[in-house]
């Protein structure tokens, strides 16, 4: 099971009013009697394993009532988790039986919701096994049956058909195309805008639903705009249950790496809906929303600035204080390299924020190379970008050259390259402005020269070539005495 499939198990079957509303006013008065019996006293009973092929026997049986034992029993025993046996075995166990066919007509053309419940039930607990018994399903018509369901006029049976079909997307990017390109689409979200309002256990299964074909890389092609505008509803009207905002939230993360639909999101306000989220304290929830955020932050000048509105700085800056996992850290200080590679006057808002700037380098002490490399890129992006007052302060009051000069010393071969880049950047705006003078001191003291001189001979061609290119540049501005 993948991480974005769930157990069906989570359904409860304890409530027996809900179940016996699947039973129709149009039965004999024996028969909804006897059912409700039924529906009563399975709820206390274990089904047995060894009692297997009794149960597939009376589930093949014309009998109704019959036939609801063997369902229900089936049912139960593929839905134990306490059975020594994995779930893929039991699976395997029923389909070996060949009953799935009988199944599948159930839940299709049985004029009995109790019995097209069960068999649905069953059909999601198999859509919890291996691809290969996923296929089963859809090689039996399963997806038909699955998309009548959310036709169907109880929501047990609707929430059935949306869960099944949810792990069977959450399987593998194949399915989830597959089930897109058969328009799942429009019925999810039809069924999100009823139930927002409504059932709010069926609201939040149709949630993970949709997040679930908005997730898997590569992402789907088809209906991105669709899933994007009813993601955003979802998060932009809902303030109570986190775990839908997590659902929701992640699905729309991997929304949000198409440069294209940057103006959609900008446009229904869910930007600072996510800034907003990010002072909450759930983890899973600040990573999916700093995600969306910093991927707007690669965006034109405008898109950037729309972050910024936010507040997003300050908001920055309060996490990284708080020391919260580097995972965080690191989604910061890339949205912060983000916002430096943008115009002279987005990087000065970070340059002239001292309280920022002193969370950001105090992540350099932590030593995590993931964030390191973001950093590297952080102070490459402001050498390329940021006024040249503004770098002279990062040099004298932060120790720019210093810390360009410390990152020298890493073994990772991006922050090396990255960390060279800046240095030349910074080192062609001095030269460009006449300046060299005023920082040769500095250059010298910090070792950084013998250290680009070190790079010449690291293995990667590429970090040989800036290295290279370094000292070119510095060739006429410096004698051999003073390095």
């Amino acid at each position: 099971m993948s991480d974005q499939e769930r157990n069906i198990n989570q359904i409860s079957d304890k409530n027996i009013e809900n179940l016996t509303k699947l039973i129709p006013d149009s039965l004999p008065d024996e028969m909804k009697q006897a059912l409700k019996s039924s529906v009563e006293n399975l709820i206390k009973e274990e089904a047995e394993l060894s009692s297997i092929e009794e149960y597939v026997s009376k589930m093949n049986s014309d009998d109704i009532i019959i036939s609801y034992y063997g369902l229900n029993r089936c049912r139960k025993l593929l839905s134990y988790t306490n059975l020594a046996q994995p779930t893929e075995s039991l699976i395997e166990m029923i389909l070996q039986a060949n009953v799935l066919i009988k199944i599948s007509d159930i839940a299709k053309n049985n004029s009995v919701p109790l019995l097209k419940y069960e068999a649905l039930w069953i059909i999601c607990n198999i859509g919890c096994g291996t691809q290969k018994q996923i296929q089963k399903i859809i090689d039996n018509d399963g997806i038909n049956i699955l998309f009548l369901a959310l036709e169907s006029e109880y929501d047990q049976i609707i929430e059935l058909g949306v869960w099944a079909l949810a792990n069977i997307s959450g399987d593998n990017i194949q399915f989830r195309d597959m089930l897109i390109n058969k328009g799942i689409v429009q019925p999810l979200i039809r069924l999100a805008q009823i139930y927002m309002s409504g059932n709010f256990q069926t609201f939040k299964t149709i949630v993970w639903a949709i997040s679930n074909l908005a997730k898997g890389k590569p992402t789907t092609t088809m209906y991105k705009k669709e899933l994007i505008l009813i993601l955003t509803e979802i998060i932009m009207n809902i303030d109570q249950d986190d775990e839908l905002l997590i659902d929701a939230i992640w699905g729309l993360s991997y929304l949000s790496e198409d440069d294209i639909y940057f103006n959609l999101f900008i446009q229904t306000g869910v930007i600072l809906k996510l800034s907003q989220l990010l002072h909450q304290q759930k983890q899973t929830l600040i990573i999916p929303s700093l995600r969306i955020l910093g991927n707007i932050l690669t965006g034109n000048e405008e898109q950037t600035n729309q972050v910024l509105y936010t507040g997003i700085l300050q908001i920055f800056d309060n996490l990284l204080k708080q020391n919260l996992n580097k995972k965080i850290r690191k989604e910061i200080c890339w949205s912060l390299s983000n916002i430096a590679a943008g115009t002279p006057h987005q990087v000065k808002q970070i340059i002239k924020n001292d309280s920022l700037l002193k969370s950001i380098f105090r992540q350099l002490d932590s030593r995590i190379p993931e964030i390191t490399k973001e950093i590297a890129f952080f102070l490459s992006n402001t050498a390329i970008y940021a006024e040249s007052q503004d770098l002279d302060y990062l040099v004298l009051s932060y120790g720019f050259i210093q810390k360009l000069a410390m990152l020298l010393d890493s073994e990772d071969k991006t922050v090396i390259q990255t960390s060279l880049e800046g240095f030349y950047e910074f080192l062609n705006k001095i030269i460009k402005d006449q300046r060299i003078q005023v920082y040769k001191q500095l250059i010298i003291d910090s070792n950084i020269i013998e250290k680009v001189e070190i790079q010449q001979n690291h293995q990667s061609s590429v970090v040989y070539e800036k290295a290279n290119k370094i000292l070119e540049l510095l060739e006429p501005e410096f004698h051999q005495d003073d390095i």
